[in-house]
């Protein structure tokens, strides 16, 4: 679960922003029953979405970016391929006072019951600093302190850390990667938490396709459920099924580079597949309009971009909403129609349909969402970029005097929350 992230001096964020997904006392008594689980042990409320909202360039993806680089770092570092390898990070280049600058990152979640609160600082060349937390109770216990190359460890709740630290620790790469590769058991279940915590994005779906396919073919219960998935969403599609490379028969422009790739693969494994395409079965009707028999289409050739970025999706979808876990996607609602991603956007906020409070994170331009009455105050997050070209983000809750029953989307594209792009005068433009 969720709590916070916070990043500074990454990109277009020069100073600190924070997303919260604890509740806030301004939003009391609006929606908690379905946008609220909460967390006696530790006395929180926490959100089960919240949405991002920004003019072009404003920082929404750069925002999810940082979500990412955290991740992708923590799950890599500790590979000795990457032992010359620079760390991904840019800081903030517009202020000669940031850009020599380390870039800072810190997330706080609940794993199996225990609140952990980890972050790093890092440049291009090597790790500044790198600190971890654990809460059980009401007391926050500090588990390591690094300072460069200098470790401060709990002995004896890390105690594979402190084996390592002094000579097993590159510059470039995270204590807590290494000793996740050691099965250190605390380390690991940190590294399993960040590597459960599903980072999309909604422009580039088709990466995902294979990913969702995969999820189907597991069981029968996951094609069911992807298939009920798809029907929801009034897209016609009955049935889904899988079309295989059939290696004797392969297209006379099938390319040589994967024939080759095919061949080798075949040699290692004799009973690998490989997929070609998915296939949908749709409602034929007669002259009648009664129902006759099924037709089936490509899901590559024939589906609409709209219903493959829903298919390629729905993976990761359901299996977030399956194990409790969370989606960050940057985009969400592009090629989707305004009240598809509304209805998705309530099965994560019900507490029916979504029993083990799975997290839904997006940024959107589709202000439709605004008005649909789905969002708490608190939930509704805003990008803005000032004049010299930082970054700032900040919640509808931040703001005095919003009341619950405002129109959200009147006032947003009006200006009254920022958030929205200011405007040249585009006629000049034109006097040819």
């Amino acid at each position: 679960m969720l709590i916070q992230f916070s990043l500074k001096n990454f990109k277009c964020f020069k100073e600190e922003a924070k997303l919260s997904l604890i509740a806030s006392n301004y939003d009391k008594n609006t929606r908690e029953e379905e946008n609220l689980f909460p967390i006696d042990k530790f006395g929180l409320k926490l959100l089960r979405s919240a949405i991002v909202y920004g003019a072009n360039a404003s920082g929404k993806t750069k925002l999810i970016e940082g979500i990412g680089l955290m991740k992708s770092f923590i799950l890599t570092s500790s590979k000795e391929s990457q032992i010359d390898e620079p760390i991904e990070v840019n800081p903030f280049l517009l202020s000669s006072e940031t850009d020599k600058k380390p870039s800072t990152f810190e997330i706080i979640f609940i794993h199996e019951n225990v609140m952990y609160r980890y972050g790093f600082e890092v440049d291009k060349e090597k790790v500044h600093s790198e600190w971890l937390y654990s809460k059980s109770n009401t007391k926050e216990v500090e588990l390591f302190y690094r300072d460069f190359q200098n470790f401060e460890i709990h002995k004896t709740k890390f105690k594979v850390a402190d084996l390592i630290a002094n000579d097993r620790i590159r510059p470039n790469a995270l204590l807590l990667s290494v000793a996740a590769s050691w099965n250190d058991k605390l380390a690991k279940k940190v590294f399993d938490w960040f590597r459960n915590c599903n980072i999309i994005s909604g422009l580039r779906e088709e990466g995902y396709e294979g990913y969702s396919i995969g999820r189907m073919q597991k069981s029968k219960k996951n094609k069911a459920t992807a298939i009920k998935f798809l029907k929801s969403a009034d897209l016609g599609i009955e049935d889904l099924n899988i079309k295989t490379l059939d290696f004797d028969n392969l297209p006379k422009d099938f390319p040589e580079v994967m024939k080759e790739i095919i061949k080798k693969k075949r040699k290692e494994e004799k009973d690998v597949e490989f997929l070609s395409d998915v296939i949908t079965s749709h409602k034929k009707f007669d002259s009648n309009n009664l129902f006759e028999d099924y037709t089936e289409f490509s899901m590559e050739h024939d589906e609409s971009s709209g219903t493959k970025k829903y298919f390629a999706l729905s993976g990761p979808i359901l299996e977030t909403l399956e194990n409790g876990e969370i989606l960050i996607v940057d985009e969400l609602a592009n090629k989707l129609h305004p009240n598809l991603v509304c209805k998705l956007t309530e099965i994560f906020n019900s507490k029916d349909r979504n029993p083990k409070n799975a997290q839904l994170i997006f940024n959107t331009h589709d202000t439709n969402l605004l008005s649909s009455g789905l969002f708490r105050r608190d939930q509704i997050w805003f990008t803005e970029k000032n004049r010299y070209g930082a970054s700032t983000l900040y919640s509808l809750s931040d703001f005095k005097g919003v009341r619950k029953e405002e129109g959200y989307e009147k006032n947003y594209i009006n200006g009254k929350y920022g958030g929205v792009p200011y405007l040249g005068d585009f006629e000049k433009l034109f006097t040819f």
